[in-house]
């Protein structure tokens, strides 16, 4: 059998791994992407969030979705732990899409293949070795050579399952999945909205896949959930729907149409998702609740950035170790943060029923993101401008889009609800004059970041009160404001100069992060400043 040299093999042909090997076959890689030969079940159904056009747009995809003729994302129907129902409606240009499995990955495969991605529809892989040369990747008829691998292969996890893999202990998650038809003669309910509905032992969501069916699934515990298990799966699917009974009321005109079938659907996260060589990419390093209809958004920016250190580590060998240091650092905080932005509604949830399903999941989501960035947003604003990206409640998007920085500054974004940062604002805003100096314990320090779609090592600012240090905060260029800030005794005049020495910020920003470099001891302040 002949072995195929590549520069990057992607296994596994969904979003993710599409969208990896697009961005870096764009850049002039020869990449592989290795995905089952049978089109995956039509009965399971994938939502993209308005909030994603951005992502699908810097990964090369949204002009393709937009042309597949997909259900648009209109919105959201929601029914929480008792509360009155929550409706969120998305104006037409920032819809996002639903689609079932099939008609979502045959649109990235177009945009692989478009972009120049060899597919090869020869998997699943049945062995995979690393050595001095690269990988060697076999299939049943193919066998594949290349300097690095993403595993994209989702909950199969061909190579994260390989040690890499971390469950939360206690709890358990089934998905009992059932695709629903509109009666012939009747209107098909909720065109385009997200229905989502909890009850005492588990919830229900259901999102459409065309203008006539919905893809309905019941998300239960086998050890908690009360289930009807001499009924099959099909009773057990009805009776848990009847419990989630405003959701059940949209979908009375309307039939089970074929089998309901029962999918794992538990969290889980990985030791490790970055190493020279190889990648864990979406789902395959980390799986969340789709609560927040965020899994596909928050595969998408995954691979996004595991393009970026992959090409970053093709490019330059010497930046491997920091691009990988800097995706683990940012896989690993997009599940803890979803993981703490979770908490208030399972909150909610448990109070309302008093059940061990929700209870269990509760103190789980509290230790698993515990030391989160998204932990430490109080959700305060400083200068008018809103600091946190929670969702009220289930159904919005919960994680703040990826960013380009590094993960530093993201937590100086958290730091931004301090105590240090909201008295340096008000003292700012109460003195006639400011003179500020570069502060005394003020030092810099190289940390990996994402620049121009490449990691590069960029110097931050740390200090005793920020030892993680930034370099951006809200897009403001906290190194710049430092160079500039003691020529100016107005905080107008400071604004023009720093404004004038490279892009501008808008001033709730600038008065946000001005607020933050003083409260970080970037900057110290005198009150009253005497000038030459």
């Amino acid at each position: 059998m002949a072995i195929r040299p590549h520069d990057v093999l992607i296994v596994g042909g969904g979003p993710a791994g599409c969208a990896a090997a697009a961005s870096l076959a764009r850049h002039g890689h020869d990449v592989a992407l290795v995905t089952r030969p049978a089109p995956p079940a039509k009965w399971l159904a994938e939502s993209i969030p308005g909030s994603a056009r951005k992502l699908l747009e810097r990964v090369g995809a949204l002009a393709a979705l937009d042309a597949a003729g997909l259900v648009p994302n209109e919105g959201n129907t929601v029914w929480w732990a008792g509360m009155p129902r929550r409706e969120e409606r998305f104006e037409a240009q920032e819809c996002g899409f639903h689609a079932d499995r099939a008609a979502l990955e045959a649109a990235f495969h177009g945009v692989a293949r478009e972009a120049g991605a060899r597919l090869r529809t020869d998997g699943p892989v049945i062995e995979a070795a690393t050595g001095p040369d690269g990988w060697r990747v076999a299939t049943a008829t193919g066998s594949y050579r290349a300097r690095w691998v993403l595993d994209a292969s989702g909950r199969a996890g061909v190579l994260a399952r390989r040690g890499f893999r971390i469950r939360e202990r206690g709890i358990t998650t089934l998905a009992l999945i059932g695709r629903w038809t509109a009666d012939p003669d009747g209107p098909a309910p909720d065109p385009g909205r997200t229905l989502i509905e909890s009850y005492r032992d588990g919830w229900a969501w259901s999102v459409p896949t065309s203008p006539r069916t919905r893809c309905v699934t019941a998300m239960v515990d086998p050890r908690r959930t009360r289930l009807r298990r001499e009924r099959g799966l099909d009773g057990m699917w009805r009776t848990e729907l009847a419990k989630a009974a405003r959701l059940a009321g949209r979908l009375r005109a309307g039939r089970l149409a074929g089998p309901v079938r029962a999918c794992p659907a538990s969290l889980y996260g990985a030791t490790s998702h970055g190493r020279q060589g190889l990648l864990l990419v979406g789902d395959a390093g980390s799986f969340i609740d789709p609560l927040s209809s965020y899994g596909v958004k928050k595969a998408l920016a995954s691979a996004w950035l595991a393009a970026i250190v992959t090409r970053t580590a093709l490019e330059d060998e010497a930046m491997t170790g920091p691009a990988c240091e800097l995706y683990d650092d940012r896989e690993r905080e997009v599940y803890r943060t979803y993981r703490a932005l979770s908490v208030p509604f399972l909150e909610q949830a448990a109070a309302a029923n008093e059940h061990p399903f929700w209870e269990v999941r509760l103190a789980a989501a509290r230790e698993a993101g515990a030391d989160s960035v998204g932990a430490d947003i109080p959700g305060a604003d400083i200068a008018g401008a809103d600091i946190a990206d929670a969702a009220a409640t289930p159904g919005a998007p919960a994680v703040a889009e990826p960013g380009d920085r590094s993960l530093a500054d993201r937590r100086a974004e958290a730091f931004l609800g301090s105590a240090e940062v909201r008295s340096a604002y008000e003292t700012i805003r109460s003195l006639p004059s400011v003179h500020f100096r570069r502060g005394a314990a003020l030092a810099s320090v190289e940390r990996p970041a994402v620049v121009d779609d490449r990691v590069a090592l960029e110097p931050h600012l740390v200090s005793e009160r920020l030892p993680a240090g930034a370099r951006y905060v809200r897009n403001v260029d906290l190194r710049r404001m430092v160079e500039v800030a003691p020529a100016s005794d107005q905080v107008p005049d400071l604004y023009e100069a720093y404004n004038r020495r490279g892009a501008p910020a808008p001033l709730p920003d600038f008065l946000a992060a001005l607020a933050l470099a003083v409260g970080a001891g970037f900057l110290d302040l005198a009150e009253n400043p005497v000038r030459s």
